[in-house]
């Protein structure tokens, strides 16, 4: 006796989650071939070769290969958050849970892919207009807005005094920066000892809160 037909409804899940999986390994391909050779350097035919596939599989998920590089950002910014989120989860305090993420964006900030990241977009930015829109609308304000949400969930709660959670996410991200990345990105990562990290995070936090103090804002009369 024959096996019996997948229902429609499972078999749409399988097509879709096929699909998905393809998806990922070509923007994981993408991603790490990105890194390692530049945009430029990073043609459509590696990255197929590496994910598997052809061309023609590509272009129908993507398009271009410009829209595969804002994949590559908007994946990259979905991963930093939700790895932050996590080590945030049972911080005893709104303190110590933005050391917790401020210590994430700083890891992710001067790890090896992140600076590549940047070195990419400074030196190949300024020729290609898409990528420099991808690493600046699907990266740098995608992860601003990620932020802005968590800040705006904070004051919602009355658990910080913000008004303007986009400002407090540009605040944020800024103090916790600093010119840490430049410095890193000019080839002096090393300086940025465990102890002179956890330093900077502390000291960002305390900036941080001083604009925007634990409790809810009292409204002005």
């Amino acid at each position: 006796m024959s096996a019996a037909a997948p229902r429609p409804a499972k078999a749409a899940n399988q097509r879709s989650q096929q699909r998905d999986e393809r998806r990922q390994k070509i923007i994981a391909a993408a991603e790490s071939l990105f890194l390692a050779h530049g945009y430029a350097g990073a043609s459509v035919n590696q990255i197929m070769r590496v994910a598997g596939g052809s061309l023609a599989t590509l272009y129908a998920e993507f398009g271009t290969k410009e829209k595969l590089f804002e994949a590559v950002m908007t994946r990259r910014v979905r991963a930093a958050f939700d790895g932050a989120q996590q080590t945030m989860q049972g911080a005893p305090s709104v303190s110590a849970e933005l050391q917790a993420l401020a210590a994430r964006i700083q890891e992710r900030t001067l790890s090896v892919d992140g600076l590549a990241i940047y070195r990419l977009a400074v030196s190949e930015g300024p020729r290609f207009a898409d990528l420099r829109k991808a690493v600046l609308t699907s990266g740098m304000r995608g992860f601003l807005t990620r932020l802005a949400d968590y800040f705006g969930q904070l004051a919602a709660a009355g658990r910080m005094r913000i008004d303007q959670p986009q400002l407090a996410a540009e605040r944020f991200l800024a103090l916790v920066q600093g010119q840490r990345q430049f410095i890193a990105g000019c080839g002096d990562v090393k300086r940025y000892t465990a102890r002179l990290r956890a330093q900077h995070v502390a000291e960002a936090v305390e900036a941080f809160m001083c604009i925007y103090p634990a409790g809810r804002r009292t409204a002005r009369r």
